[in-house]
């Protein structure tokens, strides 16, 4: 009976052994599985930080996209609210007609007459004084305090374009476009800003 006893107790000793090595190897398992999400979780949660740093970053592209395209559609729009445009053609061509004109200076009636900004833009152009031209954007480089460095390898488009962007006033950004604009239409905005203007080395321009 004893040895009976023995057995019986040796064999419920075995079956708590494998139940709690069972259990413990459940257990590191589990642990093993936790670790692994983590790891995953960690780089899921890398992937979105770069994820939304692109997209921000894009965004930011986009917004500054739109900006331009609003000035650009407000100077537009002020040009077409009182001008006189000839339009030829039917109407599936009338908005590149409207572009064509307004870059080819047929926006010149009251709309120019009215403006300050625009009167002084038309003139630098259409009174044929080339010296004319040159002081105003002499004053706008010497505004900027931009040196001759700044200024002798560009071109007058690209010059323009960069006191755009220095500009701090819709004022100013308008007067600069519609310089820009001028500048298209005569074919000299591809012109080396160094070959025609003479500006200090210290920022200080000279006609």
């Amino acid at each position: 009976m004893a040895d009976g006893i023995e057995k019986e107790g040796t064999a419920e000793a075995e079956v708590m052994k494998l139940k709690y090595s069972s259990e413990a190897q459940g257990i590191e398992e589990k642990a093993n599985a936790m670790k692994l999400f983590d790891d995953v979780g960690k780089d899921h949660e890398e992937f979105k930080i770069r994820l939304n740093k692109d997209k921000d970053i894009e965004i930011a592209a986009i917004d500054a996209q739109r900006l331009i395209a609003e000035a650009q559609a407000n100077i537009m729009g002020e040009a077409l609210k009182n001008s006189k445009i000839d339009i030829v053609g039917g109407e599936s061509t009338f908005f590149d007609q409207i572009v064509n004109a307004v870059k080819g200076g047929k926006v010149i009636d009251r709309f120019v007459e009215n403006s300050e900004v625009l009167q002084d833009v038309k003139d630098t152009f259409f009174n044929g004084d080339p010296e004319y031209f040159q002081a105003r954007i002499l004053g706008m480089v010497e505004q900027f305090n931009l040196s001759s460095d700044d200024v002798k390898d560009l071109s007058i488009a690209a010059l323009i374009a960069k006191m755009i962007g220095l500009a701090k006033t819709d004022t100013l950004r308008h007067e600069l476009q519609g310089l820009l604009g001028m500048a298209k239409s005569k074919g000299i905005s591809d012109t080396v800003a160094g070959d025609v203007l003479t500006v200090e080395s210290s920022g200080n321009a000279q006609s």
